[in-house]
């Protein structure tokens, strides 16, 4: 009886061991972290002025990005703000540099955070 307890034990723990391990195959190809921690983002620091933004958003897309969905009439046109389009633009160029801190410096008017800025419409990759 102790031999299949054992049995029983170990194919139980094999298990457990390839359930979780395929989950976190699953949420990493999501990008997802599983201490549910969402990928980062680029954005404006809430001090950053409109001015310093428009230069943002004239540089980043400047540097090869697709701005293409902040224009009006696209799918992220709307709000029309500079720092709506600024921030698409801002996270856009930080995606392309490859999510490193330093593509998301802007001068100081940018951080990164956690939190998707996503709308509705806008989904930010």
């Amino acid at each position: 009886m102790k031999s299949l307890s054992s049995v029983s034990f170990l194919l139980l723990g094999t298990v457990f061991f390839h359930l979780f391990s395929s989950t976190a195959v699953e949420a990493a190809s999501k990008g997802k972290l599983l201490h549910g921690e969402d990928k980062r983002y680029c954005v404006p620091k809430p001090e950053a002025s409109d001015a310093a933004l428009q230069k943002n958003l004239d540089w980043a897309c400047g540097q090869g990005i697709d701005c293409s969905p902040i224009q009006p009439g696209g799918i992220c046109g709307d709000p029309a703000t500079v720092r709506f389009r600024a921030q698409f633009a801002m996270n856009s160029f930080y995606r392309k540099e490859g999510s490193v801190d330093s593509a998301c410096d802007f001068s100081g008017t940018a951080q990164i955070t956690h939190v998707d800025p996503s709308s509705e419409k806008c989904k930010y990759v």
